[in-house]
């Protein structure tokens, strides 16, 4: 009996601790990303502690004074919200891999985990008038993301992952009328035969219940190089300049 019961007091004291803790969630960024992880409170009533590893990197109380610890690799990238405490980190990159976990204190404490990975990716892009260019998401799979895609402040495109419902604004926008088409796994933006005004800033944002990825890519649309036009005008000259000569030889 007392074999049982302290086994009993094991089974209990191991649920004590990892019941405390969530299952970890994955996030995975673009370098230079700026993401933030989500505390999933509405309103910060309770002391809430955010660490890096071991190491504390923010943190907020129910009174809303916001500390910051000394810097090092987050410096001036870390920012909390004040109503909800979720931390956003700007600039990521790869020294900012890891795990992250927000501590909420309280009766109901509870303590979130997220690992953050950080891959490669292109943020400015360069195309010739009449290509395409494929702005990338970064995922292979939307599942669980509400996406949204911006140039300037300027909605063009967006998924609701609820409803599954794939939505283009380019009927407003004579720029891309007709030439906007979103990848239907990933979400990615291809805007077909280019002109030179879609050059600019797209900003893509991709939400969802644990945290939220903001990306923002430069497109350039360069024109077509004038030397094909020069070697056909080079070809017209040469042609005329034969002309003349024969015709002068006939005189």
């Amino acid at each position: 009996m007392r074999n049982n019961t302290s086994f009993l007091g094991v089974l209990l004291l191991v649920h004590g601790l990892f019941g405390y803790t969530d299952a970890v969630m994955s996030v995975s960024v673009m370098d230079g990303d700026s993401v933030t992880l989500n505390t999933d409170v509405t309103e910060v009533q309770k002391d809430i502690i955010w660490k890096f590893g071991n190491e504390i990197i923010a943190k907020i109380n129910k009174a809303g004074e916001i500390t910051y610890g000394a810097g090092g690799i987050f410096r001036d990238r870390l920012k909390l919200d004040e109503q909800t405490g979720s931390l956003t980190i700007t600039n990521i990159r790869n020294e900012h891999v890891g795990l992250y976990s927000v501590d909420i204190k309280g009766a109901d404490a509870n303590l979130k985990t997220f690992e953050v990975t950080v891959h490669g990716g292109v943020k400015t892009v360069s195309v010739k008038e009449g290509e395409s260019v494929f702005l990338h998401t970064g995922v292979t799979e939307i599942q669980g993301y509400d996406l949204i895609w911006k140039i300037e402040d300027d909605l063009i495109a967006d998924v609701n992952e609820r409803t599954k419902l794939f939505r283009k604004h380019d009927s407003g926008d004579v720029r891309f009328k007709g030439r906007l088409q979103m990848h239907p796994q990933s979400g990615s933006l291809i805007i077909s035969d280019c002109e030179t005004r879609d050059s600019g800033v797209y900003h893509l944002q991709m939400n969802s219940s644990s945290h939220t990825i903001e990306r923002s890519i430069s497109v350039t649309v360069s024109e077509r190089s004038g030397a094909v036009s020069g070697i056909s005008g080079a070809s017209v000259g040469l042609m005329v300049w034969a002309v003349a000569l024969f015709l002068l030889q006939k005189v």
